[in-house]
């Protein structure tokens, strides 16, 4: 990967998700400090989040993993600022997640807190990862410094490895790459 985000925190939102599985990889191959987070707190969820975390974690890198109802307010309002503090600060913000008629509003959710966390510090990312038949979400005006990205992907694993990548560049490009 030829991003360097190297000590960057990032949550990924979805990592129960074969995208966000990827991406979760490909972040700790760039040395990012990552949360990966499953959008439900089913087992199999909660277990594919482990195991992302732990793949991102390989190599020493320090990785977080919970699972959250991603369409509860306080629930996604509480994961991000727990995970902000352990990590020492937000930085990248990957929305991964697939809820069906409720990912728009998990999205929203995500972004509102995830922004106000990535404000603080004065400048952040969010890349919203979705299938390429899907609308784009509509988005709440950001702070000032935040920037939004949406990659669109086809689900199969071409399809998947180039949205990484895209992913991967949008966060290089809105400065938050070293």
């Amino acid at each position: 990967m030829a991003s360097d985000l190297t000590g960057r925190r990032a949550i990924v939102l979805g990592a129960e998700t074969p995208i966000g599985q990827a991406l979760c990889a490909a972040l700790g191959d760039a040395g990012a400090v990552v949360a990966a987070v499953a959008a439900t707190t089913a087992a199999e969820a909660s277990f594919a989040a482990k195991r992302a975390a732990r793949r991102a974690g390989r190599a020493g890198r320090q990785a977080i993993a919970q699972a959250i109802d991603a369409g509860n307010e306080m629930a996604v309002r509480v994961m991000v600022r727990q995970v902000s503090k352990a990590m020492g600060g937000l930085d990248l913000l990957f929305f991964a997640a697939d809820l069906g008629l409720r990912t728009d509003g998990a999205c929203t959710l995500a972004i509102r807190f995830a922004a106000k966390e990535m404000a603080k510090q004065g400048s952040g990312a969010v890349v919203v990862l979705q299938p390429a038949d899907r609308a784009p979400p509509s988005v709440e005006a950001l702070p000032p410094g935040i920037n939004i990205s949406t990659v669109q992907y086809v689900p199969e694993p071409g399809g998947l490895q180039q949205a990484v990548t895209a992913a991967m560049d949008a966060a290089a490009r809105h400065g938050v790459s070293t």
